[in-house]
């Protein structure tokens, strides 16, 4: 095999040729004290062919690798794409994407010893990654921003134990997922140095990976949220925390963030943090009210898992896991809610409405106040408007300061009835109640209680719910006639007192 030594005379004789390089299967060697320059055609290393840099290699256009790129103790500057489907040894080399335009690093599995990102605008330009890699020493941001979102796939950006990351600040940090991993976290607090500083206190928790995933603006993917409602929500950044073992009792964990991920709120005075045992899961308080202004905040969880950081406001201070509206029988809707934690809720009022738009309450239960247990409610609505086909309901939670804010609406469907109007039991005890049913028009009218001689006993205004009570109390023993009446009907009815 023919081998292809660049040495520094001869490369310091045409410096800014800036000429193509493609290695169709020869070794090519930058020696060391040696600086390359490939021009904007790019640089080809194709399969069979190796390159090894120990000196400056710099490739103003795109990098394709499809064979072996030994990076050795050179430095790569990239300022294209980055393309790799060979291999490479990361020997103890930087690589710099430092391209005017975004660049997209296709690392094909493969692992960098140190990469360093220095765009020429802060915040503009993007490094983007399509695929995980692994940065096993440094990862420097001196300009520019590293995203491992490409499309729809989001990828992993990781350090292993002894790599670290360096110049994250606003306008240049890594979007999407940066996992950091310690060894033998036990005893002293931990640095990750990515927002997250672990004290395991007592507990040793073994090797410790937290990925922290940021920027993306997803829901349960990088940001938290309740009642499924983009007004309630939390920072835009999620770590989730993985020791070998966990925790046998609590350890402390400090979270912080910078104002690129506040995601629209403005107020960390009260401020808190929030836990989620896996996506799709409720979210739990996790600490008590705090001011995070710095955007800093701590707490003490006994168990490790999904945390972010909301305002006092935001995320409701109800976590809702269901809310659900159901018919039981022809004139009742039971309503029933779980809540896996409250802060400060005073409680709850359930609504209704005919048509999804004007709702009135039909009755309050009271919250568990501050609590981060499950709590079960439920509400009977016994007194339907008649002749409706659908209802609907949502529930507006209070909390201790008056603030309140809303569910979402749940529907539910009535058979449909004749218009008509029954009393159940017809044979009732003296000084017992009777109860009708009404399906006729929803609208108001009047209830009449008539002897044998047809003479009014008893009168009720009625305004055309679908259940009611019969006034029957003190009337003699005997028969009644039961008249419904209405602006457009009329019904009747027979009880007996016995």
């Amino acid at each position: 095999m023919t081998k292809l030594y660049f040495v520094a005379a001869l490369l310091l004789a045409v410096p800014a040729a800036g000429q193509d390089l493609t290695n169709a299967g020869a070794t090519i060697t930058v020696q060391p004290g040696t600086a390359v320059y490939v021009g904007t055609g790019g640089l080809s290393n194709q399969a069979g062919g190796t390159l090894t840099n120990a000196g400056t290699l710099r490739v103003d256009g795109p990098t394709a690798n499809g064979g072996t790129l030994d990076l050795g103790s050179g430095a790569l500057e990239v300022r294209g794409d980055f393309a790799n489907s060979g291999t490479i040894v990361p020997g103890t080399s930087a690589v710099t994407f430092s391209g005017a335009a975004d660049q997209l690093l296709t690392s094909g599995g493969a692992t960098l010893y140190q990469l360093l990102l220095n765009k020429p605008t802060a915040g503009a330009n993007t490094l983007r990654l399509a695929g995980d890699l692994t940065v096993s020493n440094l990862l420097s941001l001196t300009s520019g921003l590293i995203t491992t979102k490409n499309g729809s796939t989001v990828s992993t950006l990781r350090l292993p134990n002894g790599a670290s990351v360096s110049g994250e600040a606003t306008g240049r940090y890594v979007l999407g997922k940066l996992e950091i991993t310690r060894n033998a976290v036990s005893g002293a607090a931990v640095d990750f140095g990515h927002g997250a500083v672990l004290d395991p206190t007592s507990n040793n928790l073994g090797t410790v990976a937290i990925t922290r995933t940021a920027g993306l603006l997803t829901d349960d993917v990088s940001r938290g949220v309740n009642f499924a409602n983009t007004a309630y929500k939390g920072i835009d950044r999620i770590w989730t925390v993985a020791p070998a073992t966990q925790p046998s009792a609590a350890v402390q964990l400090t979270l912080s963030w910078l104002p690129d991920n506040d995601n629209g709120l403005t107020d960390f005075s009260q401020a808190r943090v929030w836990q989620q045992a896996a996506p799709g899961q409720p979210w739990a308080v996790r600490s008590p009210v705090a001011n995070a202004n710095s955007r800093s905040i701590s707490m003490n969880p006994t168990s490790l898992s999904r945390f972010t950081v909301s305002n006092a406001a935001n995320p409701l201070p109800v976590t809702l896991v269901d809310f659900a509206a159901q018919a039981e029988g022809p004139a009742t809707v039971r309503l029933s809610w779980t809540t896996a934690s409250e802060l400060n809720n005073a409680g709850f009022t359930v609504e209704r409405s005919l048509d999804a738009r004007s709702f009135s309450a039909i009755g309050t239960v009271a919250g568990a106040g501050t609590s981060a247990t499950r709590h079960d409610y439920a509400l009977l609505d016994a007194k339907l408007p008649g002749g409706a086909p659908l209802l609907y309901y949502r529930l507006r939670q209070t909390d201790q300061s008056g603030e309140f804010s809303y569910s979402p609406i749940r529907t539910v469907a009535l058979a449909a009835q004749a218009a008509g109007f029954a009393v159940y039991p017809t044979r009732v005890a003296t000084g017992r109640a009777a109860t009708y049913l009404y399906t006729g028009p929803a609208e108001a009218g009047t209830l009449q209680v008539l002897d044998l001689l047809g003479r009014t006993v008893r009168t009720l205004a009625v305004d055309g719910r679908a259940t009611g009570e019969v006034p029957l109390a003190g009337l003699a023993i005997g028969s009644y006639l039961l008249r419904y009446t209405t602006a457009t009907a009329r019904f009747t009815s027979r009880c007996v007192v016995e």
